[in-house]
């Protein structure tokens, strides 16, 4: 048996923590100097980002250095760079998009990953430590094995879109607390103001949404004009769940096949089994955008009725004895393969081709 080399090198820097390399140890003597090597002549950058600052790791050097979130220390950072890097990044909140977008201005190569990703990977190499440097090194590790893509920032209309989903969801949260609020106070009205200040509110907070509402069509009619026209011509979607497929797709340039976006929507099937002895019970994945199931599968209760494809497959699963939610979830999957059709051609619904698919 062949002992191997223990890999894990602690690196002294200026910004006063370390990072250990983590490299598997199950791994034959000559995979793993293979691998050393090969972490030593690319360029990877792996960076961990906070709203104040951000950690830097150097796999070619073995050094990471945090840095202030701003253009000073974004500035810095490209010059502690050497050569030709690969940054790569975790997508953290709103915090990585400044320094994402100003290196993607810079025509350095940026590499945007999901966080849970980077979780997953941790797990894997059964990390035990988690500080800000020792994260980075890991992303830099990821981004040297995986070799993820290069990222490009989102459309200007589609940031405003999403910014304005945002708040309209932080605004509906606040108007499901003011009715709650409302409910409890009304079975024993005390206070006259109480009641003046809710309604006040949830006055104001349906200005509001409907203020949103109005700016979120407006930039979809301005910027998507044909592709919105063209989604709502299929029964059972209307505006809002047009403009979020918009939103998700940027206009559909994103998704080359509507399985990437009914997986990127998480309303695939997951299945669960192993052997003979592990079945889960079957469902979809849920790991996705949470707004989008909700509006397909509301959509899907008009859908069921209007829609011909949908029809045709309600009667078809309801006559297998399906239970009712089960052949929702599968009539809003159906409503995004229309959609993608749709939208991918910019063509108007055909019934003659929904009732045959």
């Amino acid at each position: 048996m062949i002992a191997l080399p223990i890999c894990h090198r602690r690196v002294t820097t200026d910004s006063s923590v370390g990072f250990e390399p983590v490299c598997r140890m199950d791994l034959d003597t000559e995979t793993f100097f293979t691998s050393k090597l090969i972490y030593k002549t690319m360029n990877i950058i792996g960076t961990d980002i906070s709203k104040r600052w951000f950690d830097g790791y150097c796999l070619q050097r073995g050094q990471n250095r945090r840095f202030p979130n701003d253009l000073t220390g974004w500035t810095q950072f490209i010059r502690w760079i050497p050569g030709d890097p690969h940054i790569v990044m975790e997508a953290s909140g709103p915090y990585y998009l400044g320094l994402a977008n100003w290196l993607y201005e810079q025509e350095v190569p940026v590499s945007v990953v999901n966080p849970l990703v980077i979780r997953r990977y941790s797990q894997m190499k059964l990390t035990r430590t988690k500080t800000d440097a020792k994260d980075a090194g890991l992303i830099a590790c990821y981004g040297a094995e995986q070799q993820p893509k290069l990222w490009s920032p989102p459309s200007k209309v589609r940031q405003a879109l999403k910014q304005l989903m945002s708040l309209r969801d932080g605004i509906l949260r606040q108007q499901a607390v003011l009715n709650g609020q409302q409910e409890a106070f009304g079975q024993q009205s005390v206070e006259p103001l109480v009641d003046q200040i809710l309604a006040e509110q949830r006055e104001q907070i349906a200005r509001h949404l409907a203020r949103i509402d109005k700016r979120m069509e407006a930039l979809a009619k301005q910027h998507y004009t044909e592709h919105l026209k063209a989604l709502k011509t299929i029964p059972g979607i209307g505006t809002k769940t047009a403009i979020m497929f918009l939103v998700i797709t940027d206009g559909f340039e994103r998704f080359d096949s509507s399985r990437k976006l009914a997986s990127y929507v998480g309303i695939c099937p997951r299945i669960w089994e192993s052997g003979s002895s592990v079945k889960g019970r079957g469902s979809i994945s849920k790991i996705g955008c949470p707004q989008m199931r909700k509006l397909l599968y509301m959509c899907s209760w008009t859908a069921k009725t209007c829609n011909p494809g949908c029809l045709k497959m309600y009667e078809r699963l309801k006559a297998k004895g399906k239970p009712e939610k089960v052949i929702k979830v599968a009539i809003a999957h159906k409503l995004l393969r229309q959609a993608f059709a749709v939208g991918i051609k910019c063509e108007s619904f055909n019934e003659k081709k929904a009732i045959a698919a």
